[in-house]
């Protein structure tokens, strides 16, 4: 467990599916300054994560703890670049961030965005870091595509930064609209859609047929595991990348446990998929962390891990001369330490 929590550390890693508002550890918390009732949120929040396991709702309601904490701009940076010095310590060479843009005290969803990005471009760190931006699946039609259009302005601002749009939020309220995506699409955004974190075939099949660049979670969705047989059948047709989320499936409860987590069938027929944090602080848990978990539970070698890395290399949301730089990065550190792989 030792070397291979090391190893799993020393690994150049990518994430792919982080949500800033859930990833601040405690730390970052108390270095923000609105902090009488953030840490005393932040308190309950311990209470409630040490239970056995929660429902998904809970989970949920945690991230309003974390939304106190950042309502303005100068909390929104502080929060950004702790974050990714976070990853980065993590040996994390490339990181995707998504946030939802919100309005806070003194504060326009423009004023969210460009604290979030500003936070990013000032960042000294030796990782390559990204943005997507989140639509809410419980705003109105209306709300959202308010949302899009600020989303647009934002990315035509800071076209090298804003990279894609996510669909998230809690998946038992609201629905999927396939016109707001597709003008998203059109504006030149990549789209990661959360789909399938609970049972929902009508839904499934509807964001298959959009054909998303990447999905999230997508734990209803092989057959095994409660999905359609026919949604099933169309994803093997089209093969879209997923973001496997281990710890925060099984915390949630939409997942029994790591052993039985769908990212076993992905590794067992070959699919494309990549290893993601989710919210690890709301999840006490960390990349190596879930790399560490995927060769504990389902049975990869460091060198599968690095593996599926690099492929994963190939579903980032970036210009093709970074995703060069990053595959010669990951094939020098593989150079360099093959002899020490070859000891699993």
């Amino acid at each position: 467990m030792g070397d291979l929590h090391v190893i799993c550390h020393e690994i150049p890693k990518l994430e792919l599916h982080a949500h800033l508002n859930g990833s601040l550890t405690e730390t970052c918390l108390k270095k923000l300054k609105c902090l009488d009732s953030s840490i005393k949120g932040y308190q309950r929040m311990t209470e409630v994560l040490n239970k056995s396991q929660r429902s998904l709702s809970e989970c949920f309601e945690v991230f309003k703890i974390a939304h106190n904490a950042t309502n303005n701009v100068e909390a929104v940076f502080a929060a950004t670049q702790s974050v990714i010095s976070d990853f980065h310590m993590d040996h994390v060479v490339y990181l995707e961030l998504r946030t939802t843009p919100r309005a806070g005290q003194d504060m326009s969803k423009e004023d969210y965005i460009a604290a979030v990005v500003t936070a990013i471009l000032a960042n000294p760190l030796e990782i390559i870091v990204k943005l997507i931006l989140s639509i809410d699946r419980r705003n109105s039609i209306e709300q959202s595509l308010d949302s899009l259009n600020v989303i647009l302005k934002m990315k035509l601002k800071y076209p090298d930064v804003i990279v894609g749009i996510d669909f998230s939020g809690n998946p038992a309220e609201g629905e999927f609209n396939e016109d707001l995506f597709k003008k998203a699409r059109e504006g030149g955004l990549k789209t990661s859609i959360h789909c399938g974190e609970i049972r929902n075939d009508e839904e499934i099949e509807k964001i298959l047929k959009f054909g998303p660049d990447r999905l999230g979670h997508a734990t209803f969705l092989h057959p095994e595991y409660e999905g359609n047989p026919n949604n099933w059948k169309l994803y093997l047709e089209k093969k879209i990348p997923v973001e496997c989320c281990l710890t925060s499936n099984v915390i949630c409860g939409t997942t029994k446990s790591y052993p039985e987590h769908h990212i076993r069938e992905w590794i067992r027929n070959s699919l494309p998929h990549c290893i993601c944090t989710d919210d690890k602080g709301v999840f006490g848990t960390s990349l190596t962390k879930e790399y560490t978990l995927v060769a504990e539970h389902h049975g990869l070698k460091p060198k599968d891990l690095w593996q599926t890395t690099c492929n994963s290399v190939d579903y980032i949301f970036a210009s093709d001369d970074i995703k060069t730089r990053l595959k010669v990065k990951l094939m020098n550190w593989y150079n360099k330490h093959e002899r020490q792989l070859c000891r699993f």
